[in-house]
C-alpha cells in the first residue's frame, strides 16, 4: 500500500484536501486549537492531522505557535481577494458607514449565501460583538432575518434547522412582499434582527444587509432605514459592476 492509499485510509474514504479544509473550518472560529482539539472538530486521525497541519504550516496557510494552531497569513491573503465580497465591501462602505451614525447601539452586517449557510462579509459589531462577533468570515445561525432574505433568491432553498417546509416558506414568502424580515428569537443569543435585500443589476438578491439589537423595541425604528441602506448598496454595486463591464457578482 503506497502513502497516498494509506493516507486516504486514514481519512475514512475523504480526500486529503477535504481532510485538510475540514482543520481549516475548525480554525475558522478564530481561536487558536491544539491538535487533539483540531483532530476531533475536524474528524480525523490524530496522526493524520499532524501530518496534514505540518503540510498547511509549511505552505502558510496554518500557523503554529506553542504546540497551537492558527490560521495562517496566506489564507488571510487569499481571502480578501474574493471578488463579490470586494465589490460588496466597497459599495456598502459608506451606507454602512452612515446607517451606524444614525444609532448609537447595534451592529450592522453584510452577509451572502455560502453553500446552504449564511456567512458575513463585513460588519461593524460594537456591543454586538461581545455576545456574537459580526466579523467576516462568521457563519450566522439558522434561521436568521438575513437568512430569510436571502432565501428570496433561492425557491428551492432548504428550510433551516427549527423550521418546517411550510413555516420557512412562509417566512420567506412573507419577507418577500415586505422587501424585509425579523428575527425576533431572543432565545440563542439574546439578539434580535432586522434585514433587506441587496440587490444585483437585475434584481436578484445577492446579499442581505441587517440590523442587530439586544432590545425588540428597537427593531422598528431601524428596519426604514435598513431598508434604505439597502437601496444605496444595491445602487452603488450596480454601478461598480457596470463600471468594469459586468452585470452580476
Amino acid at each position: 500500500m503506497n502513502e497516498a492509499t494509506m493516507e486516504k485510509a486514514a481519512l475514512g474514504g475523504r480526500g486529503v484536501l477535504e481532510g485538510a479544509f475540514a482543520l481549516l473550518e475548525a480554525l475558522a472560529h478564530g481561536e487558536e486549537l491544539g491538535l487533539t482539539q483540531l483532530a476531533s472538530a475536524a474528524g480525523l486521525p490524530k496522526a493524520t492531522a499532524y501530518r496534514l497541519l505540518n503540510q498547511l504550516v509549511a505552505e502558510g496557510a496554518v500557523q503554529r505557535r506553542s504546540g497551537r494552531y492558527q490560521i495562517g497569513p496566506r489564507v488571510f491573503r487569499l481571502g480578501q481577494t474574493w471578488q463579490p465580497a470586494r465589490l460588496l465591501r466597497a459599495a456598502s462602505a459608506r451606507p454602512l458607514g452612515q446607517l451606524t451614525a444614525t444609532s448609537d447601539r447595534g451592529g450592522f452586517s453584510l452577509s451572502v449565501t455560502d453553500r446552504g449557510h449564511t456567512m458575513l462579509i463585513g460588519g461593524i459589531g460594537r456591543e454586538i460583538d461581545a455576545v456574537f462577533p459580526l466579523r467576516a468570515g462568521t457563519l450566522l445561525p439558522s434561521g436568521t432575518a438575513a437568512e430569510q432574505v436571502l432565501a428570496i433568491g433561492h425557491p428551492n432553498h432548504q428550510p433551516p434547522e427549527g423550521f418546517s417546509p411550510r413555516e420557512w416558506s412562509r417566512q420567506v414568502t412573507l419577507a418577500r412582499e415586505r422587501g424585509l424580515a425579523y428575527d425576533t428569537d431572543l432565545s440563542r443569543f439574546g439578539l434580535a434582527c432586522v434585514a433587506a435585500p441587496v440587490r444585483g443589476p437585475g434584481g436578484e438578491v445577492v446579499a442581505a444587509l441587517a440590523a442587530t439589537v439586544g432590545e425588540l423595541n428597537r427593531l422598528p425604528a431601524l428596519a426604514e432605514a435598513v431598508v434604505r441602506t439597502a437601496g444605496l448598496v444595491s445602487a452603488n454595486l450596480t454601478r461598480l459592476l457596470r463600471s468594469q463591464g459586468v452585470m452580476s457578482l
